[in-house]
């Protein structure tokens, strides 16, 4: 799995229910046509983390057809999960 771009916003919660905060990063990747999540269409993953007290905690992910948003539901092996957990270390914003 090859990350190819990504952006990431800080998710707002209005009614203040939710302690600390939350990051959402949305990620573009490249499979190799042999992957399970190999899509003609293209391939995204959504990965949900949170931050309190100074740690950051992946919550949850989820990958998804580009064109539709579609989701997979698939679970990802190591070496995909270490690749976007580093991803999301090297991209994530300053808080």
């Amino acid at each position: 799995m090859q990350i190819v771009n990504g952006k990431v916003q800080e998710l707002v919660d209005p009614t203040g229910i939710i302690d600390g905060q939350r990051y959402e990063f949305l990620l573009t990747v490249k499979l190799d046509e042999e992957d399970e999540l190999f899509n003609e269409e293209g391939t995204g993953l959504r990965m949900l983390y949170s931050v309190k007290d100074g740690e950051r905690k992946m919550l949850t992910y989820q990958f998804y057809e580009l064109a539709t948003e579609s989701p997979f539901d698939v679970e990802w092996d190591e070496e995909e999960q270490a690749s976007a957990e580093q991803y999301c270390n090297e991209h994530f914003p300053e808080f």
